[in-house]
C-alpha cells in the first residue's frame, strides 16, 4: 500500500469522529489531518467549527512554490517535530503566513504523523484563531492532539501489516 499518496480507503471516516470530539470539548477552531505531498499541504479531515476553511482535498501550497510564504504544517514535517506558535501576528517568522493572512488563524500546535516506515506523511494539527493555553486542563489539548497522533500511527501500521 502506498501511504505517500493517501493514508487509505475511509482513513478520514475513520478519524473524523475522534477529531470533532476533541474539537468539540476544547471549543478550538479547527482541527485537522493534513498530508504532505513535495509542493502542497492536503486537508485529509477536518473538524471544529472553522471545518469549512480547509475541506478534505483543499491544498495549501508549501514554500518550494514561488511566492508562497511557508506553511506551519510544512515546518512540522520539514522538521519531523511538533511545532507551536503561540500567535503568528506577533512573531516575524509567520506574519506572512496564509492560516493567518487569508483566514485569521495564527495560533498553530502541530504534531508529524508517521507511517510504517518512519517518513512523516503529513500532521495533526489545531488552529485557532487567538492565542489560548494548550496545557489546560487535567488532560491537555497538548497530551490529547500527541494521543491522537499515536493511536494513527497506530492504526496505520496495522492496516500496513
Amino acid at each position: 500500500m502506498a501511504f505517500t499518496d493517501l493514508y487509505y480507503d475511509g482513513f478520514g471516516e475513520r478519524w473524523l469522529h475522534a477529531l470533532e470530539t476533541v474539537a468539540a470539548e476544547s471549543g478550538i477552531d479547527s482541527l485537522l489531518i493534513m498530508r504532505s505531498t513535495p509542493t502542497h499541504m492536503i486537508a485529509v479531515v477536518s473538524a471544529g467549527p472553522r471545518r469549512d476553511t480547509y475541506t478534505p482535498g483543499d491544498a495549501g501550497p508549501k514554500s518550494v512554490n514561488p511566492g508562497y510564504h511557508k506553511l506551519y504544517c510544512e515546518q512540522v514535517v520539514n522538521d519531523a517535530a511538533p511545532l507551536h506558535v503561540p500567535d503568528a501576528a506577533a512573531d516575524p517568522e509567520w506574519e506572512g503566513n496564509e492560516d493567518l493572512v487569508q483566514f485569521g488563524l495564527g495560533t498553530y500546535l502541530g504534531y508529524p504523523i508517521k507511517g510504517p516506515g518512519g517518513d512523516v506523511l503529513g500532521t495533526i494539527c489545531v488552529l485557532h484563531s487567538e492565542p489560548i493555553d494548550f496545557d489546560a486542563g487535567l488532560l491537555s489539548l497538548r497530551q490529547r492532539l500527541d494521543q491522537l497522533r499515536i493511536e494513527i500511527e497506530n492504526d496505520l501500521e496495522r492496516v500496513a501489516a
